[in-house]
């Protein structure tokens, strides 16, 4: 790999007075077999770029071209390099002049083919350093996504093999602001996205640079919200464990952004997935009529619900007037009081979903969707606890399972537990899970 050309294309319209600094840092590389092929887009500078350019005889390349954007102006520069592997500077940005040797290196370590990213530094318009800011935090290569969609690369730091954009593609001209997380976006569907600590890029900022302003925060807003619906399920279920999980994450990021439009579709998105998921309901009611206000609250989430009914009536009478309310009654009604034990055998048998909630008749739906929430957040987390439906249970027949919301599987072996050490149930679950209080 010693010997292998790396191309360094600077796109460039009127590059006024950093450009020269810009070309000399590409130049200034330690590594051996550099090609710096600056791309001028149609410049109207009297010819300034230009000159600038020939004063640097043959030791650069340089092509112009009408006026079409980055994203045209990039795509003439990767149709026209002659190196193996390729990154690209901005005309007002500098290079340190490690940059190509040490991520040529990390490169080399990989295992196959994979894109390089890393730090950078903000420096001002005389070159003083800003600060230094490193944006691998809670990133792992293998989730490369992550890099993406939490705004993690900054164009500059990239360095990867030209064969992989001859297999997925060039720059999309028609985003003038987002074109290169576009890219970047469709080969982290393919590669990992390996980061290389160390600021070796600097980013110039100064009174000169347009602002991207509402036009880039609505082409933003438009393409995070399309990488969200375009994320195959099983690559969500291996970034975060869960689809669920993923969109939360997601979701979550973007709340710190100025990116309206796409934590609203990330929001819509999550409830119509949260829609698909089936979660059975164990409600204890003290009557078939309250129990019908109870399961109409609860459905107007638009979760795919199933119901057990736990008659709490004083003279369990609740399922005599069962039937006068109609279908939407027509679920098991359980008399109380019944051992948590049974309870939850006779739940595994009568509720085929893979979440399963213990409410009593007035819970509040918000506190139920936090605790469901909190669940499909963390696809480690057993269950989680609504603390105020607790502590009371002989008030609630749902005794000390009131206000858990809980995966089936974890009911499942808490019960074998129990048979198998001939332990208390309750006591079993506590063991044998990783459960979750909801503040509220």
């Amino acid at each position: 790999m010693s010997t292998e050309t790396v191309t360094i294309l600077i796109p460039v319209y009127n590059g006024g007075p950093f450009l020269i600094q810009a070309i000399e840092s590409a130049l200034a590389q330690t590594w051996p077999a550099i090609e710096v092929l600056v791309i001028d887009d149609g410049s109207d500078d009297d010819g300034h770029t230009e000159r600038v350019c020939q004063s640097f005889g043959t030791r650069i390349r340089y092509l112009r071209q009408e006026n079409g954007g980055v994203a045209a102006a990039l795509n003439t520069g990767i149709a026209a390099m002659t190196g193996r592997y390729l990154t690209w500077l901005s005309h007002d940005d500098l290079y340190d002049p490690r940059k190509v040797e040490v991520q040529m290196k990390a490169l080399a370590a990989q295992s196959g083919p994979c894109v390089i990213f890393g730090g950078y530094a903000t420096m001002d318009e005389d070159c003083t350093i800003l600060a230094e800011i490193e944006t691998n935090a809670g990133y792992r290569s293998d989730q490369p996504l992550w890099a993406i969609l939490e705004g993690r690369i900054n164009g500059c730091t990239i360095l990867l093999e030209r064969t992989l954009l001859e297999r997925h593609g060039g720059l999309d001209v028609g985003l003038p602001t987002t074109q290169d997380y576009e890219l970047w976006w469709r080969l982290a569907l393919h590669y990992p996205f390996v980061y290389v600590p160390g600021a070796l890029v600097r980013h110039r900022v100064h009174a000169g640079q347009g602002s991207h302003g509402r036009r880039h925060i609505e082409e933003a807003s438009l393409l995070w919200m399309e990488m969200l619906e375009w994320v195959p399920e099983e690559k969500a279920r291996a970034h975060s464990g869960s689809e669920m999980a993923f969109l939360l994450r997601a979701r979550d990021f973007l709340q710190k952004t100025g990116y309206d439009g796409a934590q609203q579709g990330a929001d819509a998105l999550i409830h119509r997935r949260a829609k698909k998921i089936r979660v059975g309901i164990v409600l204890s009611s003290l009557g078939s009529r309250e129990a019908a206000v109870a399961k109409a609250e609860l459905a107007s989430s638009g979760l795919d619900l199933a119901f057990l009914l736990v008659d709490a009536s004083p003279d369990q009478h609740f399922a005599l007037f069962a039937g006068s309310l109609g279908k939407e009654l027509s679920d098991d009604v359980v008399a109380s009081p019944i051992a948590p034990k049974d309870l939850v055998s006779h739940t595994l048998a009568e509720l085929e979903a893979p979440i399963v909630a213990f409410l009593p008749q007035d819970v509040p739906v918000a506190t139920f969707w936090t605790a469901l929430g909190r669940l499909l957040c963390d696809p480690e987390l057993d269950g989680a606890a609504i603390p105020q439906t607790r502590g009371q249970p002989g008030a609630d027949p749902l005794g000390p399972l009131s206000g858990l919301v809980i995966r089936r599987e974890a009911l499942s072996t808490a019960l074998t537990r129990a048979a198998e050490t001939r332990s208390d149930f309750i006591s079993s679950l506590g063991m044998s899970s990783r459960l979750d209080v909801v503040v509220v």
